[in-house]
């Protein structure tokens, strides 16, 4: 009896699949799953070029463009609304610093298409790239978001989606040269943007090849008295104090490092020095160009021969996202000229000119030497 029930009860299962067949395999044919956007080969994060959130209405801005109706999240804050009327959006208006090889920008951003009022479902609006030299157009990209979207298995008709692309920089770049990148809506209706960010990723290697660890030269761990100015208890990678740097009244810019001669440091022409820290932003990023800095210079009978700095606040980064108010490990290289002399003074300090703290803690100082 037992047994004629459960075989009875197979016959119904299979005669109801066998009857919604058609059904299911309607469902799996119409199923979608979003694309994952492959990374190019060999490259690493390097810094935050640009990030906005449209949280907060510039002074120039017009509050009409911005909105919380349709806004992604709870949590979340405003958003932009472009139209056809204004047709370019906020974005990157940056100069080139310098010619670099192998670099590549990561373009990350919210969307969502308004069905009411949108005249051309096709037009979702564009991401531009471009880079000019005078009057001249070096190169000039644009990203239709329609395509990146079939491309990725999204869709942001009333719908906030999450779009990606990766864009090669043209080598040959010079000095000067502008950068601009921005969200373009000639028609089709309203844009809602939200979360804008350029980040720039780099084939460069972080540390040079066949080189091994010679000597430390200083470590630096701000718990001394004589530090007090430039030091604070809100937070610190291990003990109680770190260095808090900023313009604001009642703070310094300059934290400790370490000044010496190459010959007190034992540092040889050819030689190259590792700077590692630790550090912390509480503020966002908007723009790379107002950033805190870890300096490395070298002078000679009072004239610098070289200057270099890294830039610390668009770096502070864990996983995919920026960090804040959370410590992140930074490293920075620099090789000793080979003409360079034992009476060249050596300079490496952090610093911060502008009115955001930044925290710094762990600063050690290595030579590295070529097998």
């Amino acid at each position: 009896m037992k047994a004629s029930i459960i075989n009875l009860l197979v016959i119904i299962s299979i005669a109801l699949l066998w009857n919604c067949d058609s059904d299911y395999s309607a469902i799996n044919k119409n199923v979608t799953f979003p694309k994952a956007v492959v990374q190019p080969d060999g490259v690493r994060f390097d810094y935050l070029m640009y990030e906005n959130d449209y949280n907060e209405v510039p002074e120039d801005g017009n509050p009409i463009e911005y909105g919380d109706e349709e806004k992604q999240s709870e949590s979340s804050g405003l958003y932009f609304k472009l139209s056809n009327k204004r047709a370019f959006g906020p974005g990157v208006n940056a100069v080139v610093q310098s010619e670099k090889k192998g670099v590549w920008y990561h373009i990350i951003f919210a969307c969502m298409k308004p069905s009411k009022g949108m005249n051309k479902p096709a037009d979702k609006g564009i991401i531009v790239v471009s880079f000019e030299r005078g009057d001249s157009m070096l190169g000039y990209r644009t990203f239709p978001i329609s395509e990146l979207l079939e491309q990725q298995n999204k869709q942001c008709i009333d719908k906030w989606e999450t779009v990606s692309v990766w864009c090669k920089v043209p080598e040959g770049l010079q000095n000067k040269d502008e950068l601009k990148i921005y969200p373009w809506n000639p028609t089709g209706g309203d844009l809602y943007l939200d979360d804008f960010t350029v980040e720039t990723w780099t084939t460069e290697l972080l540390a040079p090849e066949g080189v091994v660890l010679s000597h430390t030269v200083t470590e630096q761990n701000y718990e001394t008295s004589d530090l007090a100015e430039q030091t604070t208890k809100e937070t610190a990678v291990r003990g109680l104090y770190s260095c808090l740097l900023s313009n604001q009244e009642g703070h310094v810019q300059y934290g400790k490092g370490y000044t010496g001669t190459l010959a007190e440091a034992k540092i040889q022409a050819g030689d190259y020095v590792k700077v590692s820290f630790a550090g912390l932003k509480k503020h966002h990023t908007r723009q790379v160009a107002k950033a805190a800095n870890m300096v490395i210079s070298l002078e000679r009978n009072g004239e610098q021969l070289f200057w270099e700095g890294l830039e610390v606040d668009p770096r502070l980064r864990k996983g995919a996202k920026q960090a804040y108010g959370e410590w992140v490990n930074l490293e920075m290289w620099q090789e000793i000229p080979v003409d360079a002399q034992g009476s060249d003074l050596l300079k490496i300090y952090p610093w911060n000119n502008n009115w955001n703290p930044i925290y710094i803690d762990d600063l050690q100082i290595e030579v590295w030497r070529k097998q």
